[in-house]
């Protein structure tokens, strides 16, 4: 509490803090790491979707508004195209290939939502607290696994953490704020815009505090003439431009928004939990409609998804806030960005349950409110460092079970690596206690490496003639996590049953569809994630396979 009623000036006083070194440092490694392995990531199922998406923007642009495909093109049109607009740009000069270049330029969004995650714990709990909220979503592999190759949902959530950040850094000036840091807010918001309309929320998260802040002090002043200036100041020097900046950004980034500006984006958001999705998903071992699934689905994916020492931290920091609330009763003002994040963080979780939204794929949606709860895990982390530390011997045992975990998920997450989404954390029994009870590889990430174990096995196999030799592949599900990958002796088969082979990922059984001869399996942790299957066992059993057999 005494980090966040500091906060004005916390940043010039502890510029040169270790911390924020080490958060430096940890940025620097994080981007190397990317660098060095941005190209392991295979391309998730509707990538190539969001490329087209990207082109059709740009033609209605170039044409002049009468290429207008990219607003009539549902459901992709209810998205913004910042994210994918600027892949389409950068791509044809781009030395990496297509999907590469999106998987770097998704990854570097996804390193600058960490940034702002070490902010936003910075502005909460001071430079301790920055570098551990950074570590901590670093250390999330629903966040990481997803930051090479997710072109929605990662950048949302980083603008969700920067927006989220410049909103703590303008409430305390309140009523008038830095412009500087208002333009911030605006285009961070914008940039969230952008992408997907829910960034809606920080404009309602806004407006309330416009009201209440001012509101607060004529009460405690009993002043209510000064209410109405304060009022009138935060409206031309706060939201007037907040809402012309951001909108203006989300406009020429989404045209299907352009021909009502005021009524689209908030009738989009209405009806965007609640979207035509007629598959089952899996569910705690049964196959359920989505539009079916419990209330309790989301919170469980949390539950099972994050891994221990956030929970744990979640957990205990929520306690230890009811204690100091009950103790001390602090000031509205001392706890209000506090507060504000907890709120934004739990608040879209507690929204989709109520409205028994249309959920699938686990928390994939809901990946934008992991930086606030990893701020406020951050919170409660600095919190127990402060209480431990003139306890040497507890504050050693404490340390050394930290640095035993830390390097325990550290090698779950390289096991993983590049399948890190499908992480289950040890209350499922990890990735092999959640196989056939919940989702794992559904974007078929690993459909890539399923590739290459496939033309490796026909090079040893064929050898010489590998070159010379055409093949048929088929998959299970869209075809375009496959069709970037194969080699230009190898061609796409519609139908599974005339290709030579089929590669399927375990998602719906899918691995189990047809009685193939297993060639190769990619899996983690001793468990399928995916397997390539040689067809027509028949044909093999009696000499007649398409695929001749090799030296």
């Amino acid at each position: 509490m005494e980090t966040v009623a500091a906060l004005p000036g916390a940043g010039q006083r502890a510029r040169r803090d270790p911390y924020d070194i080490a958060a430096l440092l940890l940025l620097f490694g994080i981007f190397v790491l990317v660098l060095a392995t941005f190209t392991d990531y295979g391309t998730t199922w509707d990538e190539d979707y969001h490329f087209w998406y990207a082109f059709k923007v740009l033609d209605y642009y170039r044409s002049f508004f009468h290429d207008t495909t990219a607003l009539t093109s549902p459901p992709i049109s209810y998205y913004g195209a910042l994210f994918d607009g600027a892949t389409a740009l950068l791509s044809p000069i781009s030395p990496f290939g297509t999907y590469a270049t999106r998987h770097l330029l998704n990854a570097i969004v996804g390193v600058a939502g960490i940034a702002g995650c070490w902010k936003l714990g910075r502005a909460l709990g001071g430079p301790r607290g920055g570098f551990f909220a950074a570590l901590l979503l670093l250390l999330s592999p629903t966040y990481y696994g997803q930051m090479f190759n997710n072109p929605k949902d990662i950048p949302f959530a980083a603008a969700y953490a920067w927006s989220l950040y410049y909103l703590v850094r303008v409430l305390p000036q309140l009523p008038k704020p830095k412009t500087s840091d208002v333009i911030k807010l605006a285009i961070a918001i914008g940039m969230g815009l952008g992408v997907r309309v829910g960034e809606l929320l920080l404009i309602c998260y806004l407006l309330p505090l416009l009201m209440f802040v001012p509101g607060l002090a004529a009460w405690r002043r009993r002043n209510w003439t000064s209410l109405w200036p304060a009022l009138a100041t935060e409206a031309s020097s706060v939201l007037a431009p907040v809402l012309a900046i951001s909108y203006a950004i989300m406009l020429l980034a989404w045209p299907w928004a352009q021909p009502d500006p005021l009524w689209r984006p908030i009738a989009d958001i209405l009806q965007f939990d609640h979207h035509d999705f007629p598959y089952p998903t899996l569910f705690d071992g049964a196959y359920i409609p989505a539009p079916q699934l419990p209330r309790i689905y989301l919170p469980t994916f949390f539950l099972i998804q994050l891994p221990e020492l956030t929970l744990l931290l979640l957990a205990g920091g929520a306690g230890w806030a009811c204690c100091r609330l009950w103790r001390d009763r602090p000031r509205l003002e001392d706890i209000l960005p506090v507060a504000l994040i907890a709120f934004a963080a739990l608040f879209p979780i507690a929204f989709a349950m109520a409205t028994h939204a249309t959920l699938f794929d686990g928390l994939r949606h809901f990946i934008f409110v992991e930086p606030p709860l990893m701020a406020l895990a951050a919170l409660a982390f600095d919190g127990a460092w402060r209480w431990l530390a003139p306890r040497r011997l507890a504050f050693a045992s404490a340390a050394a079970m930290l640095v035993a975990y830390l390097g325990y998920h550290a090698s779950i997450m390289a096991a993983l690596h590049p399948d890190e989404y499908v992480y289950y954390n040890a209350l499922v029994g990890g990735v092999p206690g959640a196989a056939g009870r919940f989702k794992l590889d559904y974007w078929a990430n690993s459909y890539r490496e399923a590739m290459d174990d496939l033309v490796a096995e026909l090079k040893a196999r064929d050898g010489k003639r590998f070159a010379t030799k055409h093949y048929t592949v088929s998959d299970c599900g869209p075809k375009g996590s496959l069709l970037p990958y194969l080699p230009g002796n190898f061609s796409y088969e519609d139908d599974p049953k005339k290709a030579d082979f089929f590669i399927a990922f375990t998602k719906d059984g899918c691995d189990k569809i047809f009685p193939g001869t297993k060639v190769a399996e990619v899996d983690r942790l001793g468990t399928r994630l995916s397997v390539v299957l040689r067809m027509n066992p028949l044909a093999v059993a009696t000499g007649e396979s398409r695929v001749p057999p090799g030296d």
